[in-house]
């Protein structure tokens, strides 16, 4: 049985999303990092609590993820307390929401029967949501119909 997905020759991996994805997310912590940002987290200390990261680990992700430019440094300043950096997702950083998406909702799939697991649900209907493809006329496309080209990039 043959993957449909995969044209005639391979790409060479300097071109495949997949491919630089992994590069991005090549651990956990900046896997669970990426996560944190996703629910709203911003402050180191935060990241810190929520993750179980060292503070050196947690530093050194963090610094890769702004040269990445998947976060950018923000300084702000509570009353009464010494300014503090937080962590911002960048524009390049909400398009893995997708990515963070699509791991959600198959990883929900390795979760052990009968425990409890996270879904999404559009908050004015209540109702569960399922990541779809879809074309440009909105029409959901099935995966046997995928076909992958190489294009030039049009950043």
């Amino acid at each position: 049985m043959s993957n449909q997905f995969i044209p005639e020759h391979k790409f060479p991996l300097d071109v495949c999303g997949i491919f630089k994805i992994t590069e991005i997310l090549n651990d956990r912590w900046t896997i669970l990092l990426l996560r944190e940002a996703f629910y709203g987290v911003t402050k180191f200390n935060d990241f810190l609590e929520n993750t179980g990261i060292s503070k050196q680990v947690l530093t050194d992700r963090l610094k890769h993820l702004v040269q990445l430019e998947i976060f950018e440094l923000s300084i702000y300043k509570e009353v009464g307390v010494r300014e503090r950096k937080e962590y911002l997702l960048t524009k390049k950083g909400k398009s893995l929401n997708i990515v963070l998406l699509a791991m959600l909702e198959s990883g929900g799939n390795f979760i052990e029967e009968g425990k409890d697991v996270v879904k999404v649900f559009a908050k004015s209907t209540d109702e569960e949501l399922k990541l779809k493809l879809v074309d440009s006329s909105n029409q959901v496309i099935d995966l046997k119909n995928l076909e992958l080209k190489l294009i030039h990039s049009k950043k």
